[in-house]
């Protein structure tokens, strides 16, 4: 599932594997840089600035 916050697909990938692109939707982005893309522009990759929507209360953890 692509999540409509980020934009980031859940690959079922562990926190000890954030380091590792393992390719799919997500391509060569890790789950590291997409955590530091999100801070910096919102979305996982820039590219996807403009199909994101802030997060519901709920959602922020």
């Amino acid at each position: 599932m692509t999540c409509p916050v980020c934009f980031w697909t859940d690959p079922a990938q562990a926190d000890p594997g954030a380091f590792v692109a393992v390719g799919g939707p997500n391509g060569d982005l890790t789950l590291s840089e997409a955590k530091l893309n999100f801070a910096l522009y919102g979305a996982s990759h820039p590219k996807y600035r403009d199909v994101v929507r802030k997060p519901r209360p709920e959602e922020i953890v």
